[in-house]
């Protein structure tokens, strides 16, 4: 199977095997290349699209909301409630649990 790119190719999608995903991820601080455990392409996505919103929030000094890991991809909001949108630019992010401990 051909591979699938996304995020102008900073994400690269495909199927090493039979059943066996892999994810290659550009960032401006390297490219990481991870297995997925999931088997079919639609899980694989879903995945592949967390690990790369983990990826750029690691590889920057300022976090915006939709890089979080707390941000549910599929329902487009907050998973902790924050009232956050890609309209506002991740102000929110501030004030959220998971970047508590880089403030310190």
């Amino acid at each position: 199977m051909a591979s699938l790119r996304y995020h102008a190719g900073r994400m690269v999608l495909y199927e090493e095997e039979p059943t066996v995903w892999r994810v290659k991820i550009k960032t401006k601080k390297g490219k990481v290349n991870l297995p997925l455990k999931a088997k079919e392409l639609e899980p694989a996505l879903i995945e592949a699209e967390y690990l790369y919103a983990d990826a750029r929030c690691l590889s920057r000094n300022h976090p915006i909301c939709i890089e979080c890991i707390h941000w549910l991809v599929i329902k487009s909001e907050c998973g902790l409630g924050m009232p956050e949108g890609k309209a506002s630019g991740g102000v929110w992010a501030k004030d959220c649990a998971y970047f508590w401990e880089k403030k310190i």
